[in-house]
């Protein structure tokens, strides 16, 4: 492994050049807000170039003069062998943060796929790396807003993860294998999860079912966190009928 790191400006600049970028115009293109790579991370014409240049310098890149189609001066920009190195490594280095995962994971996502690269084993090692990390807020009990902000941002990366993964599934799908569970419950409700509202041992979770009914389960806070409850999830609700009330309208 080298021992030098890159920015993620950088790291993304040596990933363009490895995917066939040649020229400072040319790299500072894919930056544009309309590009793929521009919807996740705009940046500068100018904040490319001294993106470049210090790659230059640092031996990652060789720049050759060129001549362009209307006689003008260009710079033919080409990786290097340590460069190459360093492209790879970043390449496949997981970010640490829960933070770099709008950004920096998405890019390297994007950059692997145009590389033609497998993205499953690194989204296994991502994983892995943010679990203390995930694992630590979603077992955090304090209620204050900060705190809940960072538990629903440790669902979301999770779910988000997991999905790319393709780990998440429905608790009861019609396409599951043959040994999926058997439950002796009858009384099965597909159902939209509208809120999670977390007290202090207790979790309070709204649901949606059909024809426009709500229901509210009463749960542990520490299954709401197993589960990555959050609105919008799809879930199985299973009730137990010895204390179902029935009622009609007096005539």
């Amino acid at each position: 492994m080298s021992e030098q790191t890159v920015s993620v400006i950088e790291g993304m600049c040596l990933s363009l050049v490895g995917n066939g970028a040649t020229h400072g115009y040319d790299i500072a293109q894919h930056f544009a807000p309309a590009t793929r790579l521009g919807q996740i991370y705009t940046v500068s014409r100018p904040v490319v170039y001294r993106a470049l240049d210090g790659l230059v310098k640092k031996k990652y890149l060789s720049s050759a003069k060129s001549t362009g189609a209307r006689g003008q001066l260009k710079w033919i920009l080409k990786l290097t062998k340590s460069g190459e190195q360093v492209r790879k490594e970043w390449l496949n280095q997981p970010v640490q943060h829960i933070r770099d995962i709008r950004t920096e994971l998405l890019v390297k996502l994007l950059l692997r796929d145009e590389s033609g690269l497998s993205s499953q084993r690194f989204l296994t090692q991502q994983r892995a790396t943010l679990q203390v990390v995930l694992s630590g807020l979603l077992r955090d009990r304090d209620d204050s807003v900060a705190a809940v902000w960072r538990r629903e941002q440790a669902r979301a990366v999770a779910r988000f993860l997991d999905e790319l993964l393709g780990q998440r599934h429905d608790v009861v799908s019609d396409s599951d294998s043959s040994d999926r569970l058997q439950l002796s419950a009858r009384n099965q409700l597909r159902a939209t999860v509208l809120q999670v509202k977390h007290g202090g041992v207790l979790s309070s979770v709204k649901l949606a079912v059909s024809s426009g009914q709500e229901m509210t389960a009463t749960i542990t806070q520490e299954a709401t966190h197993q589960l990555r409850l959050a609105p919008g999830d799809e879930v199985l609700a299973l009730c137990k009928a010895t204390d179902v009330l029935v009622a009609t309208q007096i005539q």
